[in-house]
């Protein structure tokens, strides 16, 4: 996971200018619109633009959901259409931008993230929301339906969707992104005991590699989350406009969940932090074995070489200089000597304790 965005507008550029963007493959977006009230709901799939604009003029509650990442000049085209603050839109066009609120002349503008763990990398997604007195403009770059369930809660007669207001949409789109992130930790908190049970068995160079893609995965998860919880604080301000008291009471329940995310993002990095000594620690046990069992066969072999380079040295044993050479067991005599120095030396080591 980098973690990092790159974004190569010139300095100087004109605010909500929608350039600097690395080349992406032209996808086709998919509309989907739902307009409701509390006794009806008609959602249409892969509606045309110019549909969406007619729908937004309606009374009734509108959601359109926009699915995939638009084009500078298509991104033009939705602004005028749905009219969509520039500023706002060149954060929808750059994406990868930092959860927060904004405030604009009777709209509202969110952005959230909803991350992706693969591998050890974690890719950001985000989320854009729109929001005024009687609609919602969602758009994120996910390949499947991801606001499907909130759909499917649409449908169904009575729900509380239907019942209040818009406010009430734009907390469950927020509580279905904020919720997305616990089965996303699940699949981290499996890695990380995999990774913890390969770094307590026997770990390689690239257990260490892993342990560092997941603590960098979880640092940028940690500054995703913590902006993400400020937003929804943000949200349920009271001057926040279009949001009703009663949703507050929502969002708060949604900013407990976000709370929870961030406290196991958290202790999770605590963790990963941890293995990374585990195995900083095993790499150094194993290193003192290796010094240890090289240091023992030195001591051994350091007083034989003496004895060995005694018994080599070329004096004339005629003079009596070395008379263990002229001896008719003198190299039994060597191999007694040789085997009472080890015994000594082992029971000493043992004695000690050192081995």
């Amino acid at each position: 996971m980098d973690g990092i965005f790159h974004r190569h507008t010139k300095p100087g550029t004109a605010p909500g200018t929608l350039t600097g963007r690395a080349p992406v493959p032209d996808e086709a977006l998919d509309f989907t619109l739902v307009e409701y009230t509390q006794e009806d709901c008609q959602v249409l799939h892969g509606v045309e633009m110019d549909e969406c604009r007619f729908h937004l003029g309606t009374p009734s509650k509108t959601w359109i959901d926009v699915a995939g990442r638009p084009s500078s000049e298509m991104l033009r085209d939705l602004g005028m259409a749905f009219n969509l603050h520039p500023l706002a839109l060149e954060d929808v066009f750059h994406a990868n931008q930092r959860s927060k609120l904004d405030i604009y002349d009777g709209q509202g503008f969110i952005v959230l993230n909803d991350p992706e763990y693969d591998e050890g990398q974690l890719r950001s997604r985000q989320v854009s929301i729109f929001f005024g007195e009687n609609y919602v403009i969602s758009f994120h770059e996910h390949k499947k339906d991801i606001f499907k369930p909130v759909r499917e809660r649409l449908r169904t007669s009575g729900s509380r969707l239907r019942s209040f207001g818009i406010d009430y949409l734009v907390y469950a789109l927020i509580d279905m992104v904020v919720d997305r992130k616990f089965p996303l930790i699940e699949t981290l908190s499996a890695h990380l005991e995999e990774l913890e049970d390969e770094a307590l068995g026997e770990p390689t160079d690239a257990t260490l590699n892993h342990i560092h893609q997941a603590r960098r995965a979880l640092i940028a998860f940690h500054r995703i989350e913590w902006a993400e919880r400020e937003t929804v604080l943000a949200i349920m301000r009271p001057e926040t406009p279009f949001i009703m008291p009663e949703t507050r009471t929502y969002l708060r329940d949604c900013f407990d969940h976000a709370v929870g995310v961030l406290e196991l993002v958290e202790s999770y990095r605590e963790m990963t932090n941890g293995l990374m000594e585990v195995y900083l620690m095993h790499s150094s046990n194993r290193m003192s074995e290796v010094m240890k069992t090289m240091a023992l066969i030195t001591v051994f072999f350091m007083p034989l070489s003496f004895l060995a380079g005694i018994y080599g040295m070329n004096f004339d044993r005629g003079s009596g200089n070395m008379p263990e050479l002229g001896w008719k067991y003198g190299y039994e005599f060597f191999w007694v000597l040789v085997a009472l120095v080890v015994a000594g030396l082992l029971f000493w080591l043992k004695r000690k304790r050192w081995i």
